[in-house]
């Protein structure tokens, strides 16, 4: 048997949660601070930079983009696709514009997915949904220098997803250039 079988449903939830780990404060104030800080990034981005706010790439609601565009007269730029983490049923695109503020600066452009979380979406339902994103960035911003995927916790899972699409059912291939997973520990 092995250890994660001895293991009963609270304790796996425990070990499984990182805001359950803080010795400073309780697991709800460390999401409430960590989605504070991520709030007021987006925030501090929507005013640095120029945006494109929930552009669709499907049918669904939760199906939208929002870009973060630098100012530069380059067509020829990097674009970095972020997946927002939170357990696949927390955060969004929302929260997620806090990566463009050190990016924009760089003539980076940063693309914040949306998909539907759970309980309305389900794990094929995101990855299906997050493989679409790509394949209409890659349509939109075809002049991209370089594309970088960026996801954190379950955002990670979801881009490593993305790493293993077999693109042959899409309509492009995209040339990932290269990859950050941040996982929560």
């Amino acid at each position: 048997m092995s250890r994660w079988e001895d293991m009963n449903k609270d304790e796996l939830e425990r070990q499984f949660s990182p805001s359950q780990w803080s010795h400073r404060m309780s697991a709800d104030d460390v999401i409430k601070s960590h989605v504070t800080a991520l709030k007021e990034g987006t925030e501090r981005a929507r005013g640095l930079a120029q945006t494109l706010l929930n552009v669709p790439y499907g049918e669904s609601e939760g199906e939208k983009l929002d870009v973060y565009v630098p100012t530069t007269t380059s067509l020829d730029v990097p674009l970095v696709i972020y997946l927002h983490g939170g357990y696949w049923q927390f955060l969004s695109k929302e929260e997620s514009g806090f990566m463009a503020v050190p990016l924009v600066h760089k003539g980076v452009v940063v693309v914040a997915v949306g998909y539907d979380i759970a309980p309305k979406g389900n794990m094929d339902l995101m990855v299906s949904q997050v493989r679409r994103s790509v394949v209409s960035v890659i349509q939109q911003y075809s002049h991209i220098s370089g594309l970088y995927l960026c996801g954190h916790s379950a955002g990670a899972h979801l881009a490593a997803m993305i790493l293993s699409t077999d693109w042959s059912q899409y309509s492009v291939t995209p040339q990932i250039k290269g990859e950050r997973l941040e996982v929560s520990r």
